[in-house]
C-alpha cells in the first residue's frame, strides 16, 4: 500500500496558504465550534459549544421535559431516520418536523402529534439550539482558537479577501474577528437595522474590497430574525433571537426563494470554487450535507485548478465515502489522523517521515506510526500562527 509523507502534506498546505495571490476560503463545521473550551481537573475536554451529537442530546432533553408526547415523537422520528439511512441528529429531526407540518391537515396527526404540537416541538428545538450555542463570550479569550485564526487573517497580505463559509449558528467567528479589529462583510447592509441583501453576493461591485474578510453563515445564525418593513418581510441582523427563527437545518433551505440566505451562500460557494486556482480548506465538517457536497464535488470535477483540503478530526477507514471520492478526484486532498488521500491515492502516513516539532500537527505513536492532526481546529490555528511568526 502506498504511504504518504505527513510533513510534505503540511508543507504543501503551508505553501498554498502563504501565497499572496491565492484565492483562499475555509468551510467550517461544528468541529470548529467545539474546539473552543477548556479541560477540567481530570483532563476531560469541556467544549464551550457541543458538537452535533451533544447539541442533539440537549435539544431532546429539553423537548422531553416540555411534553412527554414530544419524547415519544422524538423516538419515532429517530427510528424513521434510521430506517431511511439518515443520521438521527437534530438537523434531520427538524427537517422531518417541517416536512410533516407542511403535509398535515389541520386535524391530522403524525408521530402522535397534532399539527400545532408539531409546531410547538419545532419551536422548542430552535429555542434549545439558541440557548446551547450562545454562551457568554466574555470569558478568557485564549479559550477561543478562533482568535488565533483571526490573528492570522489580520497579518496576511493578500490580493483577494479571505472567505469563511460556516455551517454553525454561533457567533465565535464574529467575536474573534471583531476582537482582532478585522473588517467583516456578511451579506447584510445598513446601519440601524442591517438587512440581508442577496445581490451583494452575486455582483462583485456591491461587496467591499480585499481588506474586508467575508463571512457567510450558510445555516443561519442566532442573531438573525425576520422583520416586516412596509408590508414586506426582511431578514435582519441584530440582538440574539430567542426564537431561533433563522436557523436553517431543514429541507426549506433548499426550496425557498433564492433571496433566502442559504441559497445565496450556496451559490457564493459555487462561484468561489469556479474561480481560477481557488483553494478551499475544510475544517470540522464531516461531509454530511449532500447539497454542500454536490457543490464541492462538482467544482472539483469541473476544474483541475480548484483544490480542496478536507482536514478531518477523526480517523477514517477505507470504506469512507469521502476517501472514495478522493480516489476519483486528484485535486481533493483528505488528511485524517490515520491516513490521507493525495493525488487520488489513499494510504497511511509514512513512519519514516522526519518529525518537525515546530509544526505541532504531526504526532508519533509508540509504534512509530505518524498521526496528522491538522483536522483539530485548535492545532490548525496554532499552525497558522506559527506561519505568521516565521
Amino acid at each position: 500500500m502506498a504511504e504518504h509523507d505527513p510533513e510534505k502534506t503540511v508543507a504543501d498546505l503551508r505553501e498554498h496558504l502563504t501565497r499572496h495571490d491565492k484565492r483562499i476560503a475555509f468551510l467550517c463545521g461544528a468541529g470548529t465550534s467545539c474546539a473552543a473550551g477548556s479541560r477540567n481537573g481530570g483532563g476531560e475536554w469541556l467544549p464551550l459549544i457541543p458538537a452535533v451529537p451533544g447539541l442533539t442530546t440537549k435539544c431532546k432533553e429539553k423537548a422531553s421535559a416540555a411534553n412527554a408526547k414530544f419524547a415519544e415523537a422524538w423516538d419515532l422520528l429517530e427510528t424513521h431516520c434510521r430506517d431511511d439511512g439518515q443520521d438521527h441528529f437534530v438537523e434531520s429531526i427538524l427537517s422531518r418536523l417541517r416536512m410533516m407540518k407542511r403535509a398535515m391537515g389541520r386535524d391530522g396527526q403524525l408521530v402522535g402529534l397534532s399539527r400545532d404540537e408539531v409546531g410547538e416541538l419545532e419551536q422548542c428545538i430552535r429555542q434549545s439550539i439558541v440557548e446551547t450555542v450562545n454562551p457568554d463570550l466574555g470569558t478568557d479569550p485564549e479559550v477561543f482558537p478562533h482568535r488565533a485564526f483571526a490573528r492570522w487573517v489580520s497579518k496576511a497580505t493578500r490580493k483577494f479577501p479571505v472567505e469563511i463559509f460556516t455551517l454553525n449558528y454561533d457567533m465565535l467567528f464574529e467575536h474573534a474577528l471583531e476582537e482582532e479589529r478585522i473588517a467583516v462583510f456578511d451579506g447584510f447592509v445598513g446601519s440601524s437595522r442591517p438587512y440581508f441583501h442577496a445581490e451583494t453576493l452575486t455582483q462583485s461591485g456591491f461587496m467591499p474590497g480585499m481588506m474586508w474578510t467575508r463571512l457567510w453563515k450558510m445555516h443561519g445564525s442566532v442573531n438573525w430574525s425576520r422583520a416586516t418593513v412596509r408590508g414586506s418581510q426582511r431578514i435582519v441582523r441584530g440582538p440574539v433571537s430567542e426564537k431561533g427563527e433563522l436557523i436553517f437545518p431543514s429541507f426549506e433551505k433548499y426550496d425557498e426563494s433564492r433571496q433566502q440566505p442559504y441559497s445565496a451562500f450556496t451559490s457564493r460557494l459555487r462561484t468561489f470554487l469556479e474561480e481560477d486556482d481557488a483553494l478551499l480548506v475544510v475544517l470540522g465538517y464531516s461531509f454530511s450535507d449532500e447539497h454542500v457536497n454536490e457543490v464541492i464535488y462538482g467544482a472539483l470535477e469541473a476544474s483541475t485548478r480548484t483544490h480542496v483540503y478536507a482536514l478531518q478530526f477523526d480517523a477514517i477507514d477505507g470504506a469512507c465515502a469521502l476517501l472514495k471520492r478522493a480516489g476519483q478526484c486528484r485535486n481533493l486532498v483528505v488528511a485524517s489522523p490515520n491516513c490521507g488521500a493525495i493525488g487520488g491515492v489513499v494510504g497511511p502516513w509514512s513512519k519514516d517521515a522526519e518529525m518537525l516539532a515546530a509544526q505541532g500537527v504531526v504526532d508519533a505513536g509508540a509504534d512509530g506510526a505518524r498521526s496528522l492532526r491538522l483536522g483539530d481546529f485548535a492545532r490548525f490555528c496554532t499552525f497558522l500562527e506559527s506561519m505568521s511568526e516565521r
